[in-house]
C-alpha cells in the first residue's frame, strides 16, 4: 500500500481503501469496518490514503451512522448502491431507493460530518458475468436507463436527507451521464438556496 500511495502521490492522485461487507469479507479484504481501515492507514502512515464509504458494505456494521458522520473528512468517496432483501450475493444490487438501506439517514450523516467529495453509483448485478445470472439483473437494461433511474433515486434519497435538516446546504451535485455526483453542485439541480 505504501508503494501505491508513494506512487500515486507523485502524480497528485489520492487512493481510497474500501472496507468490504463482513459476509464476504474472507474473500476479499482484511477491512471491513470504518475503524479496521483507519487503523490500516495508520500503519501505512501516508498522506494521500483514505477510506471509500460503500452504503452497500457498510449499511448494517455497528454504529454505521455515527462513524459516517464522526470520519465523513476522510472519506475519498461514496459509493451509492442499495441492498435487496433477500440479496443473493455481493453481485445482486439494487438502484438507490430500491432496497432496504436508510439512505436518507446515511447521506444525512456525511453531511453532517463534513463530507463533500463525490458520490458515485456502484451497480453490481450478475447477468452471468460474474457467474451468476440473474434474470432481473440490472446489466441487462440500456445503460441510460439504468443511470435515469439511480439518479432518480439518489435525488429522492438526497432531498429525504435535507427534510430533516433547518438549513439546507449545498448537497451532492448530479453530473448529468456520468453516474457521479457532487457536494458543491446538486442544489442547483435540485433548485435549493
Amino acid at each position: 500500500m505504501r508503494t501505491i500511495a508513494r506512487t500515486a502521490a507523485d502524480i497528485g492522485v489520492r487512493i481510497g481503501l474500501e472496507p468490504v461487507h463482513t459476509s464476504i469479507k474472507g474473500d476479499w479484504t482484511l477491512v471491513s469496518t470504518v475503524p479496521e481501515t483507519l487503523d490500516l492507514l495508520a500503519e501505512v502512515d501516508e498522506p494521500n490514503l483514505g477510506v471509500v464509504f460503500d452504503t452497500w458494505h457498510l449499511w448494517d456494521t455497528p454504529d454505521v451512522l455515527k462513524r459516517a458522520h464522526i470520519y465523513a473528512r476522510q472519506f475519498v468517496g461514496v459509493h451509492i448502491n442499495d441492498r435487496c432483501e433477500p440479496t443473493r450475493s455481493w453481485k445482486d444490487r439494487v438502484l438507490p431507493g430500491d432496497g432496504v438501506i436508510d439512505l436518507p439517514t446515511i447521506f444525512g450523516a456525511l453531511d453532517a460530518g463534513g463530507y463533500d467529495g463525490w458520490y458515485d453509483m456502484e451497480i453490481f448485478s450478475d447477468d452471468g458475468s460474474f457467474g451468476d445470472h440473474y434474470p432481473d439483473s440490472l446489466w441487462k437494461l440500456p445503460p441510460v436507463e439504468v443511470v435515469r433511474r439511480g439518479r432518480a433515486g439518489f435525488l429522492l434519497a438526497w432531498a429525504a436527507s435535507r427534510r430533516s435538516t433547518t438549513t439546507l446546504p449545498s448537497g451532492p451535485a448530479w453530473q448529468s451521464g456520468t453516474g457521479l455526483w457532487h457536494p458543491a453542485k446538486l442544489a442547483q439541480a435540485l433548485r435549493v438556496t
